[in-house]
């Protein structure tokens, strides 16, 4: 039987963990919402000014020549001509 060295002695590898040394994991666990605390948030959010629009951003990023430049942009431009899309990009 296999055996490695503990500074108590030697234990067996294939020994189980004793209740009495495995961490308690159940107190870690989240609890179920209560409809009482939901109450308590608010239901809509503000979280700031994320979307600053910028014209010159917008065509850079999603253009016409933007999407042109790469295989999938280009496979963008013949879906949309496909379906018959009046605005094909920015």
């Amino acid at each position: 039987m296999l055996s490695q060295r503990s500074p108590i002695g030697l234990t067996s590898i294939n020994r189980r963990a004793s209740p009495a040394t495995t961490p308690i994991t159940s107190s870690l666990l989240p609890l179920p919402p209560s409809p009482f605390l939901a109450s308590l948030r608010p239901r809509f959010v503000s979280y700031g000014r994320e979307y600053q629009p910028s014209t010159i951003k917008r065509k850079r990023r999603h253009g016409f020549l933007k999407r042109l430049r790469t295989l999938g942009g280009r496979m963008i431009l013949k879906r949309r001509m496909l379906k018959g899309r009046k605005n094909l990009s920015y």
